[in-house]
């Protein structure tokens, strides 16, 4: 017995070793470049500049800004750069709370993982390879962020679930209280994740089932309280159904979820696909044809990622204003299938089958610095004209080459942020302020382009609806990259503002006062 405790310690020393390695080549990306580029992500700093700003007074944000202090999700991003900011650049900011979700998701998985069986280390190399995931790179930071959440106060209750105590309590509803403040979409599904277990664990013990549920309801008030002020609530309700199963059923097999940068499917999700069929198909026959069967944590998280996969075919794209469901479940229930996976008892294949995973995800992320230095010039070449903005001025960004090279990720969707930073600027393409999950938003007297609610929408992507001449008096700066589609757009910026810089695609302009 001693030598076995010692031979594990041992081997629990090198995984930790191995994995702390992957992590800090993973971190790698975000800091070996000037910008990490993703479309919304970008625009989370510039908000949380405001924040940060929003007394100081050499900026003017409280003349066109006002702060949604209502405690709604999505907040954690925000607040976190925010505070970041009053020691740090925000791109430096950005960085450093990107890096802290970079070593939170291995630390998460292998946390969950573990709490349902030990051993399983391949699984947790294998999850690298979702940690720059196409939501990520989207620039969802808080939900991001969140999926590590998840798994955290699911291990953590799976791990306690029969010895809970008044402390352990507390830390997992502040567990699931900061899913909350992350993303409403994990925090709703952690606290469905751990009924549904409950349920499946305790079986016919009623008691132990509804004291579950007791010990849930501080955190579960959060959304009794959210939701009748939210807008997911406003409108159409949700239409629920199998129409798009076909699609949907490609998108998972190929693994698009983990393509950005590219069409889908890739190398990378196919083979991501593959390694994620073979630990099924392992998994099917271990249990069929060795005597010991399934841990019973295996068989709970195989009914939960049953369940989470279902809700993932029939529910739709979008709930009220939130986007990009399917995808957000897709990465939950692919992350929670990986707790039935079984791996090998033989020690000769668990170090092949590791090493194979390691150098996957080896692969992977030069792969992704790739992607990202060419991105990163792309980038710079948007942001040629920072320097020539005055501070305190207001900007109108139309883009007409969302995506340059990056084919799924509209890298310059909300760059004209870049101009903003760090100088007071008001830019007029700032889309949190149309939603009520985030804390910035426009002032009731603020005089806008369109009288419509989502009129920033308008603006990245149907600028022709705008009177640009009209409302020329309030831009100071005009900021355009690529051709107008519509001769319309052209001919009113050469009637009514004034070119200043241009540079291959970028051009400058100020309006004519």
């Amino acid at each position: 017995m001693e030598f076995f405790s010692r031979f594990y310690t041992l081997l629990h020393k090198r995984v930790a070793l191995l994995i702390g390695g992957l992590i800090v080549i993973y971190l790698l990306p975000i800091w070996l470049f000037p910008y990490f580029p993703t479309q919304d992500g970008v625009s989370h700093v510039y908000n949380s500049q405001i924040l940060t700003e929003y007394s100081n007074p050499e900026y003017e944000f409280r003349d066109y800004y006002e702060i949604n202090w209502y405690p709604f999700p999505n907040w954690l991003s925000h607040f976190s750069l925010a505070m970041l900011m009053f020691v740090f650049p925000p791109l430096i900011a950005e960085k450093i709370f990107l890096s802290f979700y970079v070593i939170l998701f291995p630390f998460a998985i292998y946390y969950f993982l573990n709490a349902v069986q030990r051993g399983r280390y391949a699984l947790v190399i294998l999850s690298f390879t979702f940690i720059y995931n196409y939501l990520f790179l989207m620039g969802f930071y808080n939900f991001a962020v969140s999926v590590p959440l998840f798994f955290l106060a699911l291990g953590y209750w799976w791990k306690h679930k029969d010895e809970m105590n008044r402390k352990r309590i507390v830390l997992l509803n502040l567990l699931i209280v900061i899913t909350y403040f992350a993303h409403l979409i994990s925090y709703a599904f952690i606290l469905f994740s751990i009924a549904l277990l409950a349920l499946f664990h305790f079986r016919r013990d009623f008691k132990r089932i509804l004291i579950t549920g007791c010990y849930l309801l501080p955190a579960a008030l959060l959304l009794i309280a959210y939701l009748p002020t939210s807008d997911l609530l406003a409108g159409e309700p949700p239409e629920f159904g199998l129409g798009r199963v076909g699609e949907l059923f490609v998108n998972l097999i190929g693994m698009h979820v983990l393509v950005s940068y590219t069409e889908a499917p890739s190398w990378l999700s196919v083979a991501v696909s593959a390694f994620l069929i073979f630990f099924c198909v392992v998994t099917i026959w271990r249990n069929r044809t060795e005597m010991a069967a399934a841990h019973t944590g295996q068989k709970a998280f195989l009914c939960l990622a049953g369940v989470l996969f279902g809700l993932y075919f029939i529910l739709p794209n979008a709930i009220g204003p939130g986007g990009w469901v399917n995808d957000r479940i897709a990465i939950l229930a692919t992350l929670v299938i990986l707790a039935w996976f079984r791996g090998f008892d033989n020690l000769q294949w668990q170090r092949v089958f590791t090493g194979v995973v390691t150098f996957f995800a080896l692969v992977n992320i030069v792969y992704v610095g790739v992607l990202f230095k060419n991105l990163n010039a792309e980038i710079s070449e948007f942001n040629a004209f920072v320097q020539r903005i005055e501070k305190n001025k207001v900007i109108l960004p139309l883009h007409f080459d969302p995506s340059g090279s990056s084919e799924r990720v509209g890298i310059f969707v909300n760059a004209a942020n870049y101009y903003c930073l760090d100088n007071g600027c008001i830019n007029l393409g700032n889309y949190e302020i149309q939603f009520d999950y985030f804390p910035i938003r426009f002032n009731a007297d603020f005089e806008t382009p369109l009288e419509e609610k989502e009129w920033v929408q308008v603006v990245h992507w149907q600028p022709e609806k705008i009177d640009l001449c009209d409302y020329a008096d309030n831009v100071d700066y005009l900021l355009l990259w690529d051709t107008p589609d519509e001769p319309i757009v052209a001919d009113a910026i050469e009637t009514c503002y004034t070119l200043i810089a241009s540079e291959g695609k970028l051009k400058l302009f100020k309006g004519k006062r």
